[in-house]
């Protein structure tokens, strides 16, 4: 049996770059991983099956529809070798956040689940694989800090030098991100250039291009993220991704934690945690 973390997604800025001749939106945009994420449990059964936990398990559609489950069928339609698997998803990241959930939790089982293999897949074929299941999956699949372009498929890994905290807060609203795409009429900022000289901080400050589209459909981003700027310690604020989550970078963890507390005892969803460095 293992358990593994499927951490949550933030995107540090997002700035839309026109469209693709099929229609879909090309974006650049930098993606960082928390601390803070689902958990899922696997371990060697006669059978699949796959049970759902946590805060948020409620919001999820059945079992057998999960992405998780579509990855593991999709492991082994790719030549992936695995016995069946109880697997038990702990769900703790908000569903229809921005946060990345769903992707974060096919990404992780991919990892895991290939590494438990007699027959794993190679480098191309998992990614192959996890571009197949959505296009944040591979992202979340290579982890760190990642800097993506087109519709997610091109990545390269940026240096993020951060210690601070960070505060992810939710007003419990799910967002649509087909939805925020489908009524984003907004002016495109395109492309950043380069952020080679920009800290953590400076990333943020490259704005949202769908803010303002996703704040038209949950009025309450706006009132979220006026918060976290008032927040004591908080250096940068954001939404990340179609929204409806919101973030602050923060000086130090003891001042996140204290934001978050007051976020909760108003009814939002609020978690402190540390931005994920990869070693």
């Amino acid at each position: 049996m293992i358990t593994v973390l499927a951490p949550a997604k933030i995107n540090l800025f997002l700035r839309i770059c026109g469209k693709t001749d099929a229609g879909y939106h090309r974006l650049d945009s930098a993606i960082a991983f928390t601390h803070f994420g689902d958990h899922l449990t696997i371990e060697s059964a006669h059978d699949d099956q796959l049970t759902i936990i946590g805060e948020f398990a409620g919001g999820l559609e059945s079992a057998d529809d999960n992405l998780v489950m579509t990855a593991l069928n999709g492991f082994r339609a790719a030549g992936g070798v695995i016995g069946g698997l109880s697997i038990t998803l702990e769900k703790n990241i908000p569903v229809g956040a921005g946060l990345g959930g769903g992707s974060a939790d096919a990404a992780a089982f991919l990892r895991a689940v290939n590494a438990l293999s007699s027959m794993p897949l190679g480098k191309d074929a998992l990614y192959h694989l996890a571009a197949s299941l959505g296009a944040d999956v591979p992202v979340c699949l290579a982890g760190g800090c990642q800097r993506i372009a087109g519709i997610g498929e091109t990545m390269t890994p940026i240096d993020l030098d951060f210690s601070g905290a960070i505060l992810l807060v939710n007003p419990r609203i799910p967002l649509s991100t087909k939805e925020v795409f489908t009524r984003f009429t907004c002016p495109i900022s395109g492309f950043a250039g380069s952020v080679s000289n920009l800290d953590a901080a400076g990333m943020v400050g490259l704005g949202n291009d769908l803010t303002a589209t996703a704040i038209e459909l949950a009025p309450a981003i706006n009132s979220c993220l006026d918060r976290l700027a008032r927040s004591k310690g908080a250096i940068a604020t954001a939404m990340s991704g179609s929204g409806a989550s919101c973030f602050a970078l923060f000086d130090h963890i003891d001042n996140a934690e204290i934001a978050a507390t007051e976020f909760e005892n108003t009814g939002y969803w609020a978690r402190a945690s540390m931005i994920y460095q990869p070693d």
